[in-house]
């Protein structure tokens, strides 16, 4: 059932990311199909709710009336492959439907107006990734049974009909902006995504390194630790007398086991060029000063979470890849668009 919601949510998590034009995280992700990973909380620079005092909100049908359809039949080609500009009308329906119930979007209000033509960029640059998608798992010989597109749509529907928020079936696809066939297509997508995910996630066992530290804010203090280890002081007792990480200082600074692509750079590359035993001179990051000791080295299996989000992140590098080389057209670019 997670699966499904991820995948009804994910027009509008694109919308979001399309109007927050002052918010930029910290590593931004690479484009991706269907479904996304777990939502951002929505920016206070993006659109904004509907206040409780308006008397007539503008819902998805403001917004429709606001918006200029392309006249063309056709509005993208991805590697040949032409997407429908009703397609694309369907998909910016459903997404206005998805964005406006979710976070309550009054379309009367000008500056949530303003957000309208990247709002309709992104959901054309999603319809392009989700033809890509099927054009991949084709390719790779992945397949989504429709048993099991069946029996999703049975529990979900069992779901809205337990959790009595909806009149019948009908109301919730109408109040979600979709039908039968578009809610089998989001479906399938996202068992594509996941089947995609597992055969280009990577390897479960790779080499993981145990490793204490001990983190302070100055170099003359980080040589102050360094000269007492020096003189034979314990490593875990310096820890808890000087680190500045709560998260480790009470264990002596353990830090457990970590693969690469967990650490900041400056650390992981230190951690991972020692040997068992051997401990670093101070590494410089952006948090402080860090002494590494690396306690072992070895060829590990990954636990399931951290297994599931490299999984992820390799199948997103690797979809990038694919973008880059697939020979896209886009027919129809809207005005003041990122």
């Amino acid at each position: 059932m997670k699966r499904i919601l991820i995948a009804l949510m994910v027009l509008s998590i694109g919308v979001l990311a399309a109007c927050s034009q002052e918010t930029t995280p910290t590593t931004p992700p690479p484009t991706t199909p269907a479904p996304s990973p777990t939502p951002p909380e929505p920016s206070e620079a993006t659109l904004s709710p509907t206040e409780e005092t308006a008397a007539e909100p503008g819902g998805v049908e403001v917004a429709l009336a606001l918006i200029d359809i392309p006249e063309e039949e056709v509005i993208a080609m991805v590697n040949g492959e032409e997407i429908s500009t009703a397609a694309y009308e369907a998909d910016l329906t459903q997404a206005l439907h998805a964005t406006t119930k979710q976070y309550m979007v009054d379309w009367n209000d000008l500056e949530n107006q303003s957000f309208l033509p990247a709002l309709q960029q992104q959901v054309l640059e999603q319809a392009i990734d989700r033809v890509l998608l099927r054009q991949l798992a084709d390719q790779e010989e992945v397949t989504a049974d429709a048993g099991e597109i069946d029996t999703e749509i049975t529990n979900l529907k069992a779901q809205v009909d337990e959790s009595e928020v909806f009149a019948d079936w009908d109301s919730f696809l109408a109040e979600n902006g979709l039908t039968e066939e578009s809610l089998r297509r989001l479906i399938t997508d996202s068992l594509l995504t996941e089947g995609l995910t597992e055969q280009m996630g990577g390897p479960q066992v790779v080499e993981q390194v145990r490793a204490s530290h001990i983190l302070v804010e100055t170099e003359e203090t980080g040589q102050e630790v360094l000269d007492r280890l020096a003189e034979g002081e314990p490593f875990a007792a310096l820890a808890a007398e000087y680190s500045i990480d709560p998260g480790s200082k009470t264990s002596g600074g353990d830090l457990g086991w970590f693969p690469r692509g967990v650490m900041v750079p400056e650390f992981e590359e230190a951690a991972f060029s020692m040997e068992p035993d051997e401990t670093s001179e101070l590494v410089k990051s952006d948090f402080g000063y860090h002494i590494i000791h690396v306690v072992s080295k070895e060829e590990r299996e990954l636990d399931s979470e951290l297994y599931a989000q490299k999984q992820y992140e390799e199948f997103q590098f690797w979809f990038e890849a694919q973008r880059t080389e697939a020979d896209i057209e886009r027919l129809y670019t809207f005005e003041d668009s990122p």
